[in-house]
């Protein structure tokens, strides 16, 4: 048998051959070994495991599916990763949301507990809960249904009209009867409580809130609070002391800095954690991390999973496989799928129904359309200025493009920095572009 030693193969010829060729990437790349060791815990905070377990043998069991999203945060000099459970957000503070997006309507904080119909986008969505990533409320309106919704945290904003004002305290706050530091204290609340806001009183300095406290009113120093107003700009605080910043999503993942409370935190990126149900026997039900179906969009559909055979049937538009992880492979067909053993293929949903082709380098970097990944399709960002590409197509041909579609990627080096790229432009002859420096600069070939 032939060895095929590029990467990357299209898939331009009848369906015998492609069913064949498959077959033989199976061969070659099911057969590397077993099944990954996968660790399972109690809960998803859980930092030490409960044991391990074959992929196989977890993936048959598992009964519910669920999302945990992390976010990579900068404070001072330190990157991190927090997940969304410990973290204080705007949407933790807000009583009424509105959808950016439209959302599948679910019965239970699950992906799987749709019940069929749809919340508009710029619905009114009164929060009544926030657990994890998911928030339940109602929707405001005269069509909407009489009964709690969940859905997606990511889904929602804050609405800029009327809100009932609340704020978390991050250190232990004095309580006082009147808004000035001569009034000895009466009481004091501690740090990392939730408060209701009745009134407020701006300084230059500081300023006042009043709140309704166990006994009555009372009033404590601005500057001890984080309010919603706090939580601008990608932006979020601590919800506990001694919070643990990690260096990968993952609860086990090693320590980077264990926080105060008090620093203001930096969203870079999220990213969601898929953790799966399953009942072990001698421990009862237990949770595992799944990392074959990452999610960048997870409020449109729970991710698709097809057969080798179903695969087929979608007319393979292009695929590339891994020479650095042994069984990884992609493929582009009427949507964009992973495998990690040929035999099962899951949806990424960022792609949607879409053909994209697909390159990747050897040490693993991952092209798909205008789309790079560093860590075998977790994540995505785009890596073409479309601009610098343009400009350099009207420098090197005399004129600009009637239009642009990527229609084939090949990576030239062994890094993803040497790219070529078959460009649809509207003219007879397709375009080659090629960049040294992963789309920093671009030259036609």
């Amino acid at each position: 048998m032939r060895i095929l030693k590029t990467s990357r193969m299209r898939f331009k010829f009848n369906r015998n051959c492609v069913t064949a060729l498959l077959a033989t990437v199976v061969m070659m790349l099911v057969g590397a070994g077993a099944m990954a060791e996968i660790p399972v815990y109690l809960n998803t905070d859980s930092r030490f495991s409960s044991g391990i377990h074959s992929r196989e043998w977890l993936e048959v069991r598992t009964k519910e599916n669920q999302l945990q999203r992390w976010m990579r945060v900068m404070v001072g000099d330190a990157y991190g990763w927090l997940a969304e459970d410990h973290v204080l957000t705007s949407l933790k503070l807000t009583s009424i949301a509105k959808l950016i997006r439209e959302e599948p309507d679910r019965s239970q904080p699950q992906l799987d507990s749709l019940r069929g119909r749809r919340i508009p986008k710029g619905a009114q969505f009164v929060i009544l809960e926030i657990s994890g990533s998911w928030a339940r409320g109602r929707v405001l309106g005269e069509d909407a249904p009489n009964l709690d919704s969940w859905v997606l945290n990511e889904a929602l904003i804050r609405d800029p009209g009327n809100q009932i004002e609340r704020g978390v305290t991050f250190r232990t706050t004095p309580l006082r009867l009147s808004p000035n530091t001569k009034f000895k204290p009466i009481d004091s609340i501690p740090a990392f409580s939730e408060i209701s806001i009745l009134n407020s009183i701006k300084e230059k300095r500081n300023g006042w809130i009043e709140i309704q406290s166990a006994t009555g009113t009372a009033w404590i120093e601005r500057k001890n609070i984080w309010l919603a107003e706090d939580l601008q700009d990608n932006s979020v605080r601590s919800l506990q002391p001694g919070l643990e910043l990690r260096s990968m999503p993952l609860p086990n993942a090693d320590v980077v800095l264990r926080l105060t409370g008090t620093e203001i935190l930096k969203v870079l990126n999220t990213k969601y954690l898929r953790w799966g149900k399953v009942k072990v026997p001698e421990h009862g039900w237990l949770w595992w991390p799944i990392s074959d179906d990452p999610t960048d969009r997870p409020g449109l559909i729970p991710p698709l999973k097809i057969s080798s055979e179903d695969l087929l049937q979608r007319n393979i538009y292009d695929m590339a496989v891994s020479q650095s992880i042994p069984g990884l492979r992609f493929a582009s067909a009427n949507g964009v799928f992973k495998s990690r053993d040929g035999i099962q293929w899951s949806m990424i949903p960022k792609f949607e129904n879409g053909n994209y082709p697909i390159s990747m380098a050897k040490n693993g970097t991952l092209f798909i359309g205008p789309y790079v990944s560093a860590d075998d399709g977790e994540t995505f960002e785009q890596w073409i200025r479309w601009d610098r590409l343009v400009e350099a197509m009207k420098r090197e041909t005399g004129s600009p493009p009637s239009r642009l579609r990527i229609s084939g990627i090949e990576t030239l080096d062994k890094v993803g920095q040497l790219v070529e790229l078959k460009m649809d432009v509207g003219r007879t002859k397709a375009v080659r572009m090629e960049t040294p420096d992963r789309g920093f600069s671009w030259k036609v070939r």
